[in-house]
C-alpha cells in the first residue's frame, strides 16, 4: 500500500498493489474505505454528481478526482453518484 497526494495537503488516497485507490487517509487517519456502508446526508442542496435523495448506501469506488467527491456510492434506493466527505457518515448493518 502507499498513498498518494490529492490537491488537498490534509488528504490522501491509499492505493494498493493494483494501482486502485482503497481507502481515503485525512489528517493521517483512515476515514472511508472501499466497500464500507454509510449514510449520506441530503440535507440542504446539492450532494453531488448522480445523487438526488439521501439515503444509507455503501461506496463502490473511490476516484482520484480534482474535486473532493471522491466517493462513489450506490444507495439502496439504486441511485449511484459521487460525494464528499462532509456527506457521508458511517453505519453498521
Amino acid at each position: 500500500m502507499k498513498l498518494e497526494a490529492t490537491m488537498f495537503s490534509n488528504v490522501k488516497l491509499v492505493i494498493d498493489e493494483f494501482d486502485i485507490p482503497v481507502a481515503v487517509q485525512i489528517n493521517g487517519e483512515i476515514r472511508y474505505k472501499l466497500y464500507d456502508h454509510v449514510m449520506v446526508d441530503g440535507d440542504d442542496g446539492y450532494i453531488g454528481p448522480g445523487l438526488e435523495h439521501g439515503d444509507i448506501g455503501r461506496i463502490m469506488e473511490i476516484r482520484r478526482d480534482e474535486t473532493d467527491y471522491f466517493y462513489g456510492v450506490l444507495l439502496v434506493n439504486g441511485e449511484f453518484g459521487y460525494t464528499k466527505d462532509s456527506r457521508l457518515m458511517k453505519v453498521e448493518l
